[in-house]
């Protein structure tokens, strides 16, 4: 009777024995088939959220637009948001070292309304650093930067930028009118009024590298519909 009764228990080990080998064998191929679906998901979305390299110039985005002054160009979206661009500075005919500025352009249809808001900008109190560079094979070089600044009612002084860029308040400077004409600025139609944040009296031909940034009131060009402009400088007769 032992020999009978142990039977069934022998064979009872053995069907228990039997189901979990083949309960754990399918648990076993799903965690790892989780765990390979796992890390191919993170690998995908790793690659997705990797970020252009900051140190990428803006102007590379931008290479199918004009890129010879005169040009326009949207302004910096945020305060302390930094601006580089890269572009060319061809010879005039009557001058190899022409005179250039970096500003901004404000367009409309009423010649008054224009004016009105440039008067307003002046008085904006707008903040920006501005670094130009001269880019040759041998390297980069700075170049001298000059702002306006008010000295009385009515007379302003030519003022060295110091070597940190920044430039306090734009002023009215007049972009030479043929060359802009020729670059379709402003739009047909359209009246203008330029300020400038920087220019410089001379400037040899060849390319050039800008950083601006817009550190203070931002917000007052945005609402103008300003864009930054690089143009020749209106030379009198």
């Amino acid at each position: 009777m032992a020999s009978c009764s142990s039977k069934p228990t022998s064979v009872k080990r053995q069907l228990k024995l039997h189901t979990f080998r083949r309960d754990t064998v399918p648990i076993a191929n799903d965690r790892v088939r989780f765990a390979v679906m796992a890390l191919a998901i993170c690998l995908i979305v790793g690659c997705s959220m990797q970020s252009p390299p900051a140190n990428t110039p803006i102007a590379k985005e931008q290479s199918g637009m004009q890129s010879a002054v005169p040009f326009t160009r949207s302004l910096p979206s945020h305060d302390g948001e930094e601006m580089v661009l890269e572009f060319e500075v061809p010879a005039l005919p009557d001058d190899t070292n022409p005179p250039i500025f970096v500003g901004i352009l404000l367009t409309g249809s009423d010649t008054g309304v224009v004016a009105d808001v440039a008067e307003r900008l002046v008085r904006a109190d707008v903040v920006a650093v501005v670094h130009l560079e001269h880019t040759e094979q041998a390297g980069s070089v700075p170049v001298e930067l000059l702002r306006s600044q008010r000295v009385g009612r009515e007379q302003e002084k030519p003022v060295t930028i110091a070597v940190d860029g920044i430039a306090k308040g734009l002023f009215a400077l007049n972009a030479d009118v043929a060359t802009m004409e020729n670059a379709g600025l402003p739009p047909r139609g359209m009246v203008s009024e330029e300020l400038a944040f920087a220019y410089s009296t001379s400037l040899p031909s060849g390319r050039y590298r800008l950083r601006l940034r817009i550190d203070q009131n931002r917000q007052v060009l945005g609402d103008a519909n300003a864009q930054l402009l690089i143009a020749y400088t209106h030379k009198a007769k």
